[in-house]
């Protein structure tokens, strides 16, 4: 069903494109991956996680304000409901990701300073597991909204284009 009212919708190139050009931050979540993969502090320096996790923190915070800029659109016309809802959501989620990274880099730093605390990093560690795995849903939820978007254009383009052959032929 599509509403007239002004709602969240998504620019599906503009949101697709943003991503498939932040390299950086899926490399960033690779390398953080192996910190609980290998979650030996002998073997993986908890400063690197630190450093690592710090750099993530920013480039998400770029990523979602580039997202947030050019891959959504308030105030769209014509929207389909469910593509208005879950855009919104989505939207939405890029605060609570966010302060999420923000707090385990936070964590980590008072695990490492003024003495290193065992005990505290292996909870990050933990942590950033369970980030991770919601940063990928989203990531899917996202990929998925893109996809729905493309299609609905498509359709809208290809009906506005089938009836205007026809009404032109009549004529």
């Amino acid at each position: 069903m599509i509403s007239n009212s002004r709602q969240v919708t998504v620019n599906a190139a503009f949101l697709k494109e943003i991503k498939e050009d932040n390299l950086r931050l899926y490399n960033l979540m690779e390398n953080l991956r192996t910190f609980w993969l290998v979650p030996d502090p002998l073997t993986l320096k908890p400063e690197w996680f630190s450093v690592l996790v710090n750099e993530l923190r920013d480039q998400l915070a770029m990523h979602f304000a580039l997202e947030a800029t050019f891959g959504y659109f308030d105030h769209a016309d014509q929207v389909d409901a469910l593509t208005a809802a879950e855009s919104q959501r989505l939207r939405d989620q890029h605060e609570d990701l966010y302060l999420e990274i923000a707090s385990i880099a936070e964590q980590v730093e008072e695990a490492l300073y003024p003495e290193w605390n065992q005990t505290t990093y292996a909870a990050q560690i933990e942590r950033f597991d369970q980030f991770y795995q919601k940063f990928q849903q989203h990531e899917s939820a996202e990929f998925d909204l893109i996809m729905s978007a493309s299609y609905e254009n498509f359709k809208r383009m290809y009906h506005s284009g089938v009836s205007s052959k026809a009404d032109s032929a009549r004529w």
